[in-house]
């Protein structure tokens, strides 16, 4: 592989060693970013009942854990994008090592006064690695010159799933929490250590000094396509983060069975973005985002009329359907813009969507504190109804859409 020629990916100032090899080593190691993220994700958020018991919260203050996360990605915001230009997503995966050592931490703080910093922390590393495996897969995706990136949001619901069913076997081994978020951070660190080397490379940005620091903020219909990703943002995080909640304390199941909820949500999200990339081939992004809005406001309806065990689940598999298009075809829109890298364009939109996790998760808390956690789902109810609003809107504006055969 040290003989191949040296090539550039097309609209991307990256060079590779051999396209035709590297970009199939590349892409298989960020399917293994992409399954291990959405394996601490699930780790996380399945421990969630536990961590409210250790650190004895209510509803509110443990919201409070993913509200400071959110401090800390909206925090780091402003300098994504040139982090992501002078240094290159390649080189900006390395976060991932720091993100690892914080999520040990997050269940053994001796006071919550110290927690809550962590969490700040934890936000802000994972907001730079989330920005750095989406830049570099749209990379790929650009190498390969057809659409791929759903089956790397894939991939990340197959580690939600696998890490979801994981926790379901600690649970029931009785295994500790901290114990637990050791394993999955030791798994996170060989992956990255093995798989790094094998992302595509990208080039300094010279001029980027000339732009330190600025916010970076979309116009246009990327304006629009932030505004729709914020409400997407809010409602994957919280039917996320808070199905086994939900379960456990709505639905009644037993903690160790709990994580059922997220472990349907991921496999559905999973089918959807597997499928996703021969739906984008055949209709236009603003139908897909249509219809997938319109499927999702059905699940979520399902979801809160009941507090049946059957209408739950099938509730929260018709919103996996629904949601599991929408973030690949938003990353895609913003990477791909002409006068943005990849980076730069998936900052834009990060830039109002990321704020959706402020009043996202953190209301729900206080919602199922004042009324009950099943009344605060209705509020993510609502939400699905304005995304689809914005989805129409974005249809209207693009016109009718016209298959691909």
């Amino acid at each position: 592989m040290g003989n191949d020629s040296i090539q550039k990916v097309k609209g991307s100032n990256v060079t590779t060693l051999s396209l035709h090899s590297a970009r199939h080593y590349a892409r298989y190691a960020l399917m293994t970013l992409y399954f291990f993220s959405g394996f601490v994700f699930a780790t996380l958020f399945s421990r969630l009942p536990s961590l409210k018991e250790i650190y004895e919260f209510n509803f509110t203050r443990l919201g409070l854990i993913q509200f400071c996360m959110s401090i800390g990605s909206l925090l780091c915001m402003p300098v994504c994008a040139n982090l992501a230009n002078k240094y290159g997503s390649g080189k900006l995966t390395k976060v991932g090592y720091i993100l690892a050592f914080i999520f040990v931490l997050l269940p053994i703080m001796p006071s919550e006064y110290i927690l809550f910093p962590i969490c700040m922390a934890y936000g802000m590393t994972a907001s730079l690695f989330d920005i750095a495996i989406n830049g570099n897969s749209i990379l790929v995706e650009h190498a390969y010159k057809r659409s791929i990136l759903s089956k790397f949001h894939a991939i990340y619901y197959v580690g939600t799933l696998v890490g979801a069913l994981v926790a379901i076997l600690f649970l029931s081994l009785e295994i500790s929490t901290a114990a637990h978020f050791s394993v999955a951070s030791i798994l996170v660190v060989c992956e990255l250590s093995i798989m790094r080397p094998f992302l595509i490379r990208e080039k300094p940005n010279k001029h980027v000094s000339a732009q330190k620091f600025k916010l970076l903020f979309p116009k246009g219909i990327l304006l629009l396509i932030a505004f729709f990703a914020l409400f997407s943002r809010v409602i994957e995080g919280v039917v996320s983060s808070w199905s086994t909640t939900y379960m456990n304390q709505v639905i009644e199941l037993t903690q160790n069975l709990a994580p059922v909820g997220l472990a349907v949500y991921a496999s559905f999200m999973a089918v959807g973005r597997f499928m996703g990339d021969v739906v984008r081939s055949r209709f236009s992004e603003p139908y897909i985002l249509l219809v997938c809005s319109f499927i999702t406001v059905v699940g979520l309806g399902l979801m809160v009329c009941s507090t049946s065990f059957f209408l739950s689940v099938s509730g929260i598999f018709v919103t996996g359907l629904g949601m599991s298009c929408i973030v690949p075809i938003i990353y895609s829109l913003a990477g791909s813009q002409s006068d943005v890298s990849p980076g730069t364009g998936i900052a834009m939109v990060n830039t109002i969507s990321g704020t959706g996790f402020l009043f996202g998760p953190f209301l729900v808390a206080n919602i199922a504190d004042a009324f009950g956690l099943r009344v605060s789902f209705f509020y993510v109810w609502c939400l699905s109804v304005s995304m689809f609003v914005l989805a129409s809107v974005l249809w209207v504006k693009k016109g009718k859409p016209k298959k691909k055969f």
